[in-house]
């Protein structure tokens, strides 16, 4: 089955399952999002958007990584 897709802002942002979060951090980003009126997911995924913008802003932009045979003519 596909992963359903949301839309959140101007984007489409496929919706993952995260295996393990411990439950302390859990309760806080609900708590967090309860205080701010915004639902568990909007938190959680805009939590994920923050920390890739601060690890793009100390190391550079992510680069996708190349398609195809990457050893190929080594």
């Amino acid at each position: 089955m596909a992963p359903a897709k949301r839309a959140w802002g101007k984007e489409e942002i496929p919706q993952i399952g995260v295996k393990q979060v411990p439950g302390h951090v859990a309760d806080k980003l609900q708590q967090i999002a309860a205080i701010e009126g915004l639902t568990f997911n909007e938190l959680y995924n805009l939590a994920f958007v923050k920390l890739i913008e601060g690890y793009e802003k100390k190391n550079g932009a992510l680069k996708s990584r190349p398609k195809g045979k990457g050893l190929e003519g080594i």
